[in-house]
């Protein structure tokens, strides 16, 4: 049964505090009390990621929070596919993935893209792209807001106008 091995590093040894079986096909790691796995401290969020067993493999998932998700050193922006002995860092947390059944081969790569990049660079593509979206789409009604209002600075338009009868007048 895969695991993860939450620890500290230190100069001497390695303080292990706590070994967590993933039993579930879908895991919630976070400082949320509704979470599988909760890690109360200030620097990990509310729901900050996730694991969820698919197609064989055991997937990690940043879920989008300011604190952000790596797996052995390389942070992760997507889906990312865990092999045994991953280590990842939640913030200061550290935790070690364990599932000898998942070592990794040249069979399965870490990616689907087929670039010669390093394995372990290459998040799978997922649902992050939709924070990109959002941040688009604010950018372009900012503008558009600021293109309103420099228009009714300079006598081009009147902002009244523009706003249905009921709240114009």
């Amino acid at each position: 049964m895969a695991r993860l091995i939450i620890y500290e590093e230190s100069d001497e040894e390695d303080t292990i505090f706590e070994t967590f079986d993933l039993s579930d096909s879908s895991i919630l790691i976070g400082s949320d009390p509704d979470n599988h796995l909760i890690l109360e401290t200030p620097d990990i969020d509310p729901s900050h990621a996730s694991l969820e067993f698919r197609d064989g493999h055991w997937i990690l998932q940043d879920l989008g929070g300011p604190g952000g998700t790596a797996v052995n050193g390389h942070v992760i922006e997507g889906p990312f596919t865990l092999f045994h002995d991953d280590l990842i860092e939640l913030s200061h947390i550290k935790l070690k993935f364990q599932d000898p059944e998942r070592s990794a081969t040249k069979e399965f790569p870490r990616s689907t893209s087929d670039s010669d990049e390093d394995e372990t660079d290459l998040p799978l593509k997922g649902r992050v792209w939709f924070a990109g979206l959002a941040g688009i789409t604010a950018a372009i009604i900012f503008l558009v807001l600021f293109l309103l209002i420099v228009a009714h600075f300079f006598g081009i338009i009147t902002i009244g106008d523009l706003l249905p009868p009921w709240l114009a007048g």
